[in-house]
């Protein structure tokens, strides 16, 4: 009989140690699964990047319409106009320096909405040492690096207007020169996301 309840006190004890060992497990795996979750929330990447001081949203589309430009000095034309033989730039300052990750930009010219000739053109230069591909037929891409992001870099595109000077064109140039109020602006779409290590590929026209 005795030994019926040495067995049944043992047991007890056994069963109690069981639940104890078991509480302060669950307990400390618990305290272990929040401060690796903290941590994870931690190392989420932060993403504010600027272009031209307006802050643009991860994968967020921005339509800016350019009608403010520098004009280049020319001797046939009036300082502060654009007219046939004259040219002018605009720049698109990419701030990326509170992001914590590699930041894609694509840079599309709606040309379809502009009711310029053809003597009117756009090219684009980077101002750097990153490289802007053409990636489309009106889209120009870019990576900021991460290390150009630590450096405080910041991504300058530089966007030239020329207006040549073409004898065919003259009855059209002399149309847009006289309509009052008339202004050359340029419509862009600038999409930013972040840089995953896709490959950039050059566009071949057709």
């Amino acid at each position: 009989m005795k030994n019926n309840r040495f067995r049944i006190i043992l047991w007890l004890i056994v069963l109690i140690s069981l639940l104890i060992t078991y509480t302060i497990f669950s307990k400390t795996l618990a305290l272990f699964e929040n401060n690796a979750s903290g941590e994870v929330d931690n190392d989420i990447g932060k993403w504010i990047i600027k272009i031209n001081n307006n802050v643009i949203s991860n994968e967020e589309t921005q339509d800016i319409v350019i009608d403010s430009f520098v004009y280049d000095a020319s001797s046939t034309v009036e300082s502060g106009y654009i007219a046939p033989g004259g040219s002018a730039y605009f720049d698109l300052v990419f701030d990326a320096t509170e992001c914590d990750v590699a930041v894609r930009y694509d840079i599309t010219f709606n040309f379809s909405s502009m009711s310029y000739s053809d003597n009117i053109s756009i090219s684009v230069e980077e101002l750097g040492s990153n490289d802007t591909v053409l990636t489309a037929e009106d889209t120009y891409s870019g990576v900021i690096s991460l290390s150009s992001i630590e450096s405080d870099t910041l991504v300058t595109i530089r966007v030239h207007v020329t207006w040549n000077d073409i004898a065919s064109y003259d009855e059209d140039d002399t149309e847009l020169g006289t309509q009052y109020g008339s202004k050359l602006i340029v419509p862009i779409s600038v999409h930013a996301e972040q840089y995953l290590g896709e490959t950039l590929v050059p566009y071949v026209g057709e």
